[in-house]
């Protein structure tokens, strides 16, 4: 596979998150332009390397069906973009995150994403209950193990974890794409333990607030099972029995150690609890202070208890200030963010029925607006790629009534002048001449093609380069002529010549030869240059867009 070749892109804009895989097969591409009319695909900024230009798709059938940059008239040194250096699997952050995004929703339970710099690196979610989950892809760069806003985290293939620390947390997650069955890659999770590593597709698990759980058995989570399915005993394990007499002093080690755990847990679910949980994890703080703790422990209690009461003052105050600006704000014009955030502040025990009310009402009405501008936005793009074809439709009617026009004239004036006077025969060549120009316009003809298809211009210094027939650069004024007459004689009469191609890109010569080709071939032309500039720019668009 040509790695060079861009087969991601986004959906709709530069900055979109929406990602999208451009279909390998010619005959699958067909089908996926037809599916996808009027949509457009973009280098994305939020893919590594995405330069934000827009991309077309571009049907092969000597390699894969790929996306490509769309080029402007003049560009000759190609287009600088880091995606091109990059394979498929550098959009795999766009894509967990969709997928995430979507099992979280089907679960009723809000986040947010982020990416976080360099772009691929890792996806950020940050659930509605004060829950993160990081998902940390780059191998290149170590996992902050202290960061104590995550909650969980869930290592992409070839991020490693110390022994130690695995040994220490008991688990951790894995992420990654399974290979492609059934028209798609299931995302998997698993479970990896010091002795082993579990699999399962995300479809089969749900989130609880003890972590990622199956969904038949939604008591089970990688905590318990980290501590319940360790290896075996040795079969020698019996030499190792012996009696132990417990000392006052060892049930109060173990009762300090059991509290100071205890402790230390509590203060990590005050940190990340959302506004539902926030009173219980202040109570079970306050119950801690209550029972023995070390003086340590107990001024780490101490500070989150104030911490977490200043955090349910500051919430209350905010959920009051959303409140009045929901209320105040102008139907069809409610914020997204806003309601969001309402959302997630009225899931607190201590919101009022009626803030609960208003804001499911304003839900509902949102998601009724937002699907009425969708089908608005529907029916407008319809409406408007209608009226392109009727234009496009038209201005081909257009062109093909002014060559008969002008086909007409022409010929009326050749009766005229019949006779007048002696016509000049064309050169002869021999033919050895004529098998020479009829071999040069064999890559000629394919180079013009491609350049009309991809709505650019070349120069014969540039088809030459392109074509690495040198020889193109050495004809004279009447060696191109015929070179293009053998070339352009398959042509069919209602058709643009592909040659329009060199006669847009240069000066008064090039005007020169295609007037000469257009004699030779029979068709008529506009006297001005003006006139025919105009003419050459209709008929390239006619050939990229009939392409």
């Amino acid at each position: 596979m040509d790695r060079r070749l861009i087969q991601t892109a986004v959906v709709g804009s530069p900055d979109s998150d929406e990602p999208a895989i451009c279909p390998e097969d010619p005959q699958e591409l067909d089908l996926f332009r037809l599916e996808n009319t009027g949509t457009t695909w973009w280098c994305g900024l939020n893919l590594p390397g995405g330069c934000g230009r827009q991309l077309m798709t571009r049907r092969c059938d000597d390699k894969i069906c790929h996306f490509a940059h769309y080029r402007s008239a003049g560009d000759e040194h190609g287009i600088q973009c880091g995606r091109l250096a990059r394979g498929k699997d550098s959009a795999d952050h766009l894509f967990m995150k969709a997928d995430l995004a979507a099992w979280l929703k089907a679960q009723d339970i809000a986040a947010t994403f982020d990416f976080p710099e360099p772009r691929g690196s890792a996806v950020v979610s940050d659930l509605a209950d004060g829950r993160r989950l990081l998902v940390h892809l780059d191998r290149t760069q170590p996992v902050n193990w202290d960061d104590a806003q995550v909650t969980e985290f869930l290592l992409g293939t070839g991020v490693l974890i110390p022994q130690d620390r695995l040994a220490a947390r008991g688990y951790v997650h894995r992420i990654r794409y399974e290979s492609e069955r059934d028209c798609r890659r299931p995302l998997i999770i698993g479970t990896q333990r010091p002795d082993r590593t579990d699999w399962s597709d995300l479809r089969t698990l749900i989130l609880t607030p003890q972590g990622f759980a199956p969904a038949d058995r939604p008591e089970t989570f990688p905590a318990e099972q980290a501590a319940t399915d360790g290896p075996a005993w040795p079969e020698h394990a019996g030499e190792r029995r012996s009696i132990v007499t417990v000392t006052r002093s060892d049930t109060a080690a173990a009762t300090a150690a059991r509290n100071h755990e205890a402790a230390q847990a509590a203060i990590r679910n005050l940190t990340w609890a959302g506004p539902e949980r926030l009173h219980d994890a202040l109570a079970t703080i306050e119950e801690l202070l209550t029972q023995d703790q070390s003086v340590e422990d107990r001024w780490h209690l101490t500070e989150a208890l104030a911490a977490g009461r200043r955090r349910l003052t500051l919430q209350t105050r905010r959920r009051t200030e959303v409140m009045i600006r929901l209320r105040r704000t102008e139907p069809g014009t409610l914020p997204r963010e806003l309601l969001e955030e309402a959302q997630q502040l009225t899931s607190d025990p201590s919101a009022s029925e009626e803030d609960r009310a208003l804001v499911a009402e304003l839900s509902d009405q949102y998601r009724a607006e937002a699907e009425q501008r969708l089908a608005a936005a529907r029916q407008q793009r319809i409406l408007a790629e209608h009226q392109q074809r009727e234009a496009l439709q038209q201005q081909r009617a257009e062109l093909r009534q002014r060559q008969e026009q002008a086909r007409a004239e022409l010929e009326a004036a050749q009766q005229r002048t019949k006779g007048a006077a002696p016509a000049v025969p064309r050169r002869r060549e021999t033919p050895k001449a004529a098998a020479e120009y009829a071999e040069l316009a064999k890559p000629l003809l394919g180079a013009l093609k491609k350049a009309a298809r991809e709505g650019e211009t070349r120069t014969w210094e540039s088809i030459a380069d392109r074509t690495g027939t040198k020889r193109l650069r050495q004809l004279g004024h009447p060696a191109k002529v015929e070179v293009l007459v053998i070339a352009e004689n398959g042509t069919p009469a209602d058709r643009p010549l592909w040659s329009v191609v060199l006669a847009a890109a240069s000066g008064q010569e090039a005007l020169a030869i295609h007037r000469a080709v257009c004699e030779r071939l029979g068709r008529p032309l506009p006297d001005a240059d003006e006139a025919l500039r105009t003419r050459l720019d209709e008929e390239r668009t006619i050939l990229q867009h009939g392409w």
